[in-house]
């Protein structure tokens, strides 16, 4: 399929009427192994018992069914439940995993990895709460299912270079970047703003232009972590578009950052993408076919 029809295919997607969703984001577990200062899941943490992985391949199934092709998994973190992943995997047709990279993914899931990772290790480490960053380094080395997702905050956005560096030493298939969302904190002190955000944009505009091949950005895209111009038409927000649920399969609302989130804040690199692809970007375009390439996505 060439680059022309699945952009074509896209925006079809998005306006398209229909009684489900592109994609459906599941979180399939409420563990994880990490305390991630950042992590939008601990504000809106539920304990309560996890669903089997019967009932998981059951409600993947139920899904598919209604004509769902497209899930994400999420948590927690998403590789505690490794034969949850297989089950999705064999079901639905375009599978991505965001995980935190300290389990390895089975190599025959042949699918998009979003791995977390968000600097180098003394400060990688201090955002994730324990020292596991020799241990990503491992798991995820030559991988190319893998592209690393830094969310850039107060404390690590200085790193933006090394980061680069560790994607390419990595040998993965690319590195984008997301900006941290804030829930509605007052004076939250992980926000970029004002002189640390300019910083923050023209370096990623420095970085990409040195590094094309392997930072998954454009100019058009790196703007928008400014302008928030996205915000009130996001393509996360939009029930047609993608639908999210927790482990206990309660719809989150207003998208998978949970109750709370002040979308005003919000520098995702998912509705960021979709946006700039519905002004024609061609550059966020190629992007998108870098992250999300046919060999994974039909």
């Amino acid at each position: 399929m060439s680059k022309a029809v699945r952009l074509i295919n896209f925006l079809r997607g998005s306006i398209k009427k229909k009684e489900y969703p592109n994609i459906v984001n599941f979180d399939i577990t409420s563990k994880c192994n990490l305390l991630c200062e950042h992590c939008y899941w601990r504000k809106s943490y539920n304990p309560e018992k996890e669903l089997s992985d019967g009932e998981w391949e059951k409600i993947f199934l139920d899904y598919y069914k209604k004509g769902v092709k497209s899930v994400m998994l999420t948590g927690g973190e998403p590789s505690i439940r490794p034969e949850v992943i297989r089950s999705a995997y064999q079901i639905f047709d375009n599978l991505t995993v965001v995980s935190n990279g300290t389990i390895p993914i089975p190599e025959d899931i042949q699918a998009r990895l979003f791995i977390s990772l968000d600097g180098p290790a003394e400060i990688h480490d201090k955002i994730r709460g324990r020292k596991v960053f020799d241990t990503v380094i491992k798991n995820i080395q030559g991988d190319k299912r893998v592209v690393l997702t830094p969310t850039l905050s107060t404390t690590n956005y200085r790193y933006i270079d090394e980061l680069v560096k560790i994607a390419r030493e990595s040998d993965v298939d690319g590195i984008t970047f997301s900006t941290y969302a804030s829930h509605h904190v007052q004076n939250d002190p992980l926000f970029l703003q004002r002189d640390e955000l300019e910083w923050t944009v023209k370096q990623l505009t420095e970085s990409w232009r040195s590094n094309k091949d392997i930072v998954l950005l454009s100019p058009g895209i790196i703007k928008l972590f400014k302008s928030k111009k996205f915000y009130k038409t996001c393509y996360l927000r939009n029930e047609k578009n993608v639908v999210s649920y927790n482990a206990q399969l309660q719809r989150k609302e207003p998208c998978v950052l949970g109750e709370g989130v002040d979308c005003s804040s919000c520098g995702c690199i998912v509705p960021v993408l979709a946006y700039a692809m519905t002004r024609i970007d061609v550059r966020a375009w190629l992007i998108f076919n870098r992250l999300y390439p046919e060999r994974y996505y039909s």
